[in-house]
């Protein structure tokens, strides 16, 4: 790894700190880059998102950073997000929301406890199946691309559930459990849980209608056949 400057912040403290002519000079000066490891394997990625630093994800990431580079937990910089907002555009830039740290969880999942409404947002991008509120099983959705990136039309259909009612669901639990002095986690898990199987479901509907009106708006006679399901050979 290259030294860091021996004066003023190293990259990954000017990262968290979101100073963007900092890290430039490191990198474009000093030879840093923005998937470099500190002693706890942290990046300046890491750093960055978890801090909410969009204009300095830009600069890094136009700089070769890796948005789904893991440290030594196998957590990724979506694994270190507080808000929705944040949350959203790394997975607009490529953030792999169906991958599993070293103990096994999901973003959604481990973020569940201290920032329930991005793991709602984050949940709402994956499909649930055979799992219960207290233990969802959850893989990103069919639709998705090859490089497990959610489709624009999945992005479109599911973020759309993330609506203000659910938010403000999320929020009077908080509230109302953290007056009670109770645990407001499986309440919370219940209502994650059903959002996620309204809005695929939501999403699965609006796909089969697309798919009927393609089917009656197609010329017969013409003898293509769709390749969706064409078998490999290589």
């Amino acid at each position: 790894m290259p030294s860091v400057a021996s004066t003023g912040k190293n990259i990954w403290i000017a990262s968290s700190d979101g100073d963007l002519d900092r890290v430039k000079e490191l990198i474009e000066v000093q030879g840093l880059t923005p998937n470099d490891k500190d002693e706890n394997t942290y990046t300046p990625m890491h750093a960055a998102a978890s801090y909410g630093h969009l204009e300095l994800l830009e600069y890094l990431i136009s700089k070769g950073g890796d948005i789904n580079i893991a440290d030594e937990d196998g957590e990724t910089p979506i694994f270190t997000v507080e808000s929705v907002e944040v949350a959203r555009w790394l997975v607009e830039h490529g953030a792999n929301a169906d991958v599993q740290n070293n103990e096994g969880q999901s973003p959604a999942e481990y973020l569940f406890e201290e920032h329930p409404e991005t793991a709602v947002y984050l949940q709402s991008l994956l499909l649930g199946t055979e799992g219960t509120a207290e233990q969802p099983n959850i893989r990103l959705v069919d639709n998705a691309d090859a490089s497990g990136r959610p489709s624009e039309y999945q992005t479109e259909q599911l973020s759309s559930q993330i609506s203000d009612d659910l938010m403000a669901q999320t929020n009077e639990i908080m509230e109302r459990h953290e007056r009670n002095g109770t645990d407001p986690e499986a309440e919370l898990r219940e209502i994650v849980s059903r959002a996620v199987l309204q809005g695929w479901q939501g999403a699965l509907n609006g796909r089969a209608q697309e798919q009927e009106e393609e089917v009656e708006m197609t010329p017969q006679g013409e003898g293509d056949q769709p390749d969706s399901k064409r078998a490999r050979t290589d």
